[in-house]
């Protein structure tokens, strides 16, 4: 063995002997003088925790409703925006060209519609000069002075100049028609060429830009995220049994970052995903200042059970060891290890190590 060992040895030993010789004197134990309370046992509320997620009541996602590429992105995410404020554009000249080929449409049809006017127009005079010669012509034929042919060559031009009347109101009315689709046409160029434009539709933030200039850009493709940050609420999905139970108007709590948020049930969703089994719940959260996306947490209570609570203040805590302070006929305080369950406002539960009818040091 090495010396510096047997040193080590020695030093112990003397330490050893040292204490058995002067030993510690025993300290008297004094009756507990601190306020204290009697553990009864009391209802406990049933809480079930589920993890939910803060969401905007109004969230638009932004899409385009026309192809072409992007020209100008003019918000970051972050950005406040008002309605109708231009977000995004893209480009404009196949949509403008298309609103300039459908006013030069309506602008044909007009032209055609005159002419169609005026044909009819000439034809109804031609039509009235017909028949007036036509019923001349029958009472001339009454009294025998005209012959039959003359009054048949009459009659003919009379017919012909009717049927002539007729295919000019029906070119018109064929006009009249195409100008209301060519007036459509044009209303539909017109609204597409407005889509170039990507507009907010809520007074809120830009919580997501999805691209940049230069993009290509195609109907339905998302391309910016608008959320109105004034109204929030909390999303939780709800196993098959507890959603079951669930009603909209129920109490909740909801804990987030640290503090404790009282609120009611708004609306559960009453369509269960088939896969998870489970049922969303959404919890209004008005006036509340929360980030979108934050994480929550939402206590159901089901019910009540039996046990033991005591005060807060009473459980001292050592590493992972619990205890409180029981005081015994003898009035005297000692320790007592405890395993605690959840936590009630300033008292917490007492699963194990304490029973109804003990006094505890507050």
């Amino acid at each position: 063995m090495s010396s510096r060992f047997l040193e080590a040895v020695a030093v112990a030993a003397a330490v050893t002997l040292a204490a058995c010789a002067h030993p510690e004197p025993k300290t008297e134990r004094t009756p507990s003088t601190a306020p204290s309370e009697i553990v009864q046992a009391t209802a406990i509320p049933n809480v079930v925790a589920v993890a939910g997620t803060v969401r905007s009541t109004t969230t638009s996602t932004l899409a385009a409703k026309v192809m072409g590429n992007v020209a100008r992105v003019l918000v970051s995410e972050g950005d406040h925006v008002r309605a109708g404020q231009v977000l995004l554009e893209i480009d404009a000249r196949e949509t403008a060209a298309a609103a300039d080929r459908a006013r030069a449409g309506v602008a044909e049809v007009e032209e055609a519609i005159d002419g169609a006017a005026a044909a009819v127009q000439a034809a109804a005079a031609g039509n009235t000069l017909a028949q007036t010669t036509l019923k001349r012509y029958t009472a001339l034929r009454e009294r025998g002075s005209v012959s039959p042919q003359e009054f048949d060559d009459v009659e003919a031009r009379a017919r012909v100049a009717a049927a002539e009347l007729e295919r000019a109101r029906r070119g018109y009315e064929q006009a009249l028609a195409k100008r209301k689709e060519a007036r459509a046409a044009l209303a539909e160029a017109e609204t597409f060429a407005g889509y170039t434009n990507v507009r907010s539709p809520i007074n809120g933030v830009v919580t997501a830009r999805l691209v940049d200039p230069g993009s290509q850009a195609a109907p339905g493709m998302p391309l910016l995220t608008v959320e109105d940050p004034t109204s929030m609420r909390v999303e939780a999905t709800l196993s098959e049994d507890l959603a079951s139970r669930a009603r909209a108007g129920d109490p909740v709590t909801i804990e987030i970052g640290g503090k404790a948020l009282d609120a009611r049930v708004t609306r559960v969703v009453p369509a269960v995903d088939p896969s998870t089994r489970s049922a969303l719940v959404k919890i209004d959260l008005p006036g509340a200042a929360l980030r979108s996306g934050t994480y929550a947490r939402v206590l159901f209570t089901t019910g009540t059970r039996e046990g033991i609570v005591v005060p807060v203040a009473s459980v001292t805590t050592r590493g992972s060891l619990d205890s409180v302070l029981v005081v015994g006929a003898d009035s005297i305080a000692r320790m007592r290890l405890v395993t605690l369950g959840d936590r009630l406002g300033d008292r917490v539960e007492v699963l194990s190590g304490l029973d109804a009818g003990e006094r505890i040091v507050r």
